[in-house]
C-alpha cells in the first residue's frame, strides 16, 4: 500500500469520520474504522488514528454519541448491524438506523467551506494583483524620490555658488572701494 504524505482535505476529513462512526453504530471498535479508512485513503493505520483522536473527534461528539446510542439500542433489541465495506453503508436486519443527519451537516460544511475557499481565493488573487500594481507604483516613486534628492542637492549647490558669489562680489567691491579711496583720497 502506497502511503500519502500530504495534508488532510476535507473529503478524507469526513470519509474518517463517517467510517469511524459507522463502526461504533454497528459495534465494530476504532481499530477496525481506521484500518478500512486507511486503505480507501492510502494513509496508515495510525495516521487515520492520530487524525481521528488529534483533530476530529471534538467536532463529532454529538454523532459519537449518537451512534452509541444506536449501538446500545441494537445490542438492547438483539438487531444485528453489519457494514458493507465496498458501499460504506449501515445495515441491520430489524431496524435501520443511520448517520444521515451529520453526514448531511458534514455536506453542508463541505459546500460552504467550498464557496468560502473560492471566495478567499479570489480575493487572494486580487490582493496579488494589488501587490503587484502597488509595487510598480513604488517603484516609480522610489525614481522619482531620487530624481527629487539629485535636483534638491543641485539646488543646495547653486545657492551655495550663488552666496559665496554674493559674497565674493561684495568682497570685490569693498576691495575697489578702498583702493578708489586711497587713490583719491
Amino acid at each position: 500500500m502506497e502511503l500519502r504524505k500530504d495534508s488532510w482535505d476535507v473529503e478524507a476529513d469526513l470519509f474518517l469520520a463517517q467510517t469511524v462512526l459507522q463502526h461504533i453504530e454497528s459495534g465494530s471498535t476504532q481499530l477496525r474504522a481506521f484500518e478500512e479508512a486507511s486503505e480507501k485513503l492510502k494513509r496508515s493505520k495510525a495516521a487515520c488514528g492520530f487524525r481521528w483522536n488529534g483533530s476530529l473527534r471534538k467536532k463529532y461528539e454529538d454523532a459519537i454519541r449518537k451512534a452509541k446510542e444506536i449501538r446500545n439500542q441494537n445490542k438492547s433489541d438483539g438487531s444485528i448491524v453489519t457494514i458493507n465495506k465496498t458501499t460504506h453503508e449501515l445495515r441491520e436486519e430489524n431496524t435501520v438506523h443511520s448517520l444521515q443527519e451529520p453526514i448531511q451537516l458534514d455536506q453542508e460544511f463541505v459546500l460552504t467551506f467550498n464557496e468560502i475557499m473560492d471566495n478567499l481565493n479570489s480575493h487572494i488573487s486580487l490582493l496579488r494583483q494589488m501587490t503587484l500594481q502597488l509595487a510598480g507604483r513604488l517603484e516609480t516613486a522610489n525614481i522619482q524620490n531620487k530624481k527629487l534628492e539629485n535636483e534638491y542637492a543641485n539646488l543646495q549647490n547653486e545657492i551655495i555658488n550663488a552666496v559665496d558669489m554674493n559674497v565674493f562680489m561684495r568682497l570685490a567691491d569693498k576691495i575697489s572701494n578702498n583702493k578708489m579711496e586711497q587713490i583719491t583720497g
